[in-house]
């Protein structure tokens, strides 16, 4: 009698495991539907065979091994295929839990879907996140090769207007911006040429390099910025007068020179040509002694380039941009 009492309790121990398997398995594959029925189903059984039995231990074994059972196989949240297939995507996709052991959102930047693993479920189409493409700059240094621009004895603004800008450039590019130069030594570059330079580069700001001479009278000097509004604007959200704005300011906080302030000029070619916001800034006066001495210092024209680089990427930041995770100020794409 003992033994026999010991086998109907291994037995009945054995099928409470292998039910247990069985409502696992009917849970992750047969997700849609509850677990009410199974779970009914088996315990009618059970309860019959114990009825049979007349063994008051079983029973109180019975009871004893159902109750995690239960604990674990009462109906609850339903899901469906595709959520289990997304946690294991998250899983794969690299989400991190925090210390409360709830998991992060993440973006699967390839897949073009936004996965959240909070919730197991995605999102529904492609993420709306824009395309970003590297800003990109044109520095003109004013004149060059025959064309000498101002000049006071053996001083020559074509030379001045070409270190401010490689110095611009330079700044530029350490902060992540494509520059583009429409000379980079002392050669001769048409206006219409240094205009189709910035067209065909697609470029998003044109900044012009030059510095001034006021015939018959050596008193004026000062900083100022040129502007005027291109033949064929391609681009609608930012207006040269605001480029103009955002250098001029930082040349006068910068500089220190006198304020000239910003100058409306339709008639010059280099302006109107590129199809984008296009300034000219004017540093100071090669006719006026005190700015021609500044100039004349490898540091002035330094802090004349940080100064037209500060007024850029204030006018880049204006248009939307932003620095992606390797430095570079990007742009929405077209």
């Amino acid at each position: 009698m003992l033994v026999s009492g010991i086998i109907d309790i291994m037995l009945f121990s054995f099928l409470f495991i292998t039910t247990g398997f069985c409502l696992v398995l009917y849970d992750n594959i047969y997700v849609n539907q509850s677990k009410t029925c199974i779970f009914t189903y088996y315990t009618k059984r059970w309860l019959l065979m114990i009825k049979k039995s007349g063994n008051t231990v079983k029973v109180i074994l019975l009871l004893l091994t159902i109750l995690p059972v239960m604990s674990c196989s009462l109906p609850g949240k339903k899901q469906n295929v595709g959520s289990l297939i997304t946690t294991a995507y998250v899983s794969d996709s690299g989400i991190s839990k925090d210390n409360t052991g709830s998991n992060s959102s993440n973006t699967d930047s390839t897949a073009g879907k936004s996965i959240k693993a909070n919730d197991g479920k995605t999102a529904a189409g492609p993420v709306t996140r824009e395309k970003f493409r590297i800003a990109v700059v044109v520095v003109d240094a004013g004149h060059g090769g025959k064309d000498l621009g101002t000049y006071y004895e053996d001083i020559y603004e074509k030379n001045i207007n070409l270190s401010i800008a490689q110095r611009l450039g330079s700044l530029l590019e350490n902060e992540g911006v494509k520059v583009i130069y429409t000379r980079e030594t002392d050669i001769f570059v048409s206006l219409l040429k240094r205009a189709k330079i910035a067209n065909e580069a697609d470029a998003d700001l044109f900044v012009s390099v030059h510095n001034n001479k006021m015939p018959g009278n050596t008193g004026y000097r000062g900083s100022e910025t040129l502007y005027a509004k291109p033949d064929n604007p391609s681009r609608d959200n930012m207006s040269s007068k605001k480029l103009a704005k955002n250098i001029q300011k930082e040349l006068i906080r910068t500089l220190k020179l006198r304020d000239n302030g910003i100058i409306y000029d339709p008639e010059l070619a280099v302006l109107h040509h590129p199809n984008m916001p296009s300034v000219i800034a004017e540093i100071g006066y090669i006719s006026n002694k005190s700015d021609r001495e500044k100039l004349s210092t490898r540091e002035f024209r330094q802090k004349a380039a940080q100064a037209l680089s500060q007024g850029i990427i204030a006018t880049l930041k204006e248009m939307g941009a932003i620095k992606n995770e390797k430095g570079k100020w990007g742009l929405p794409g077209k």
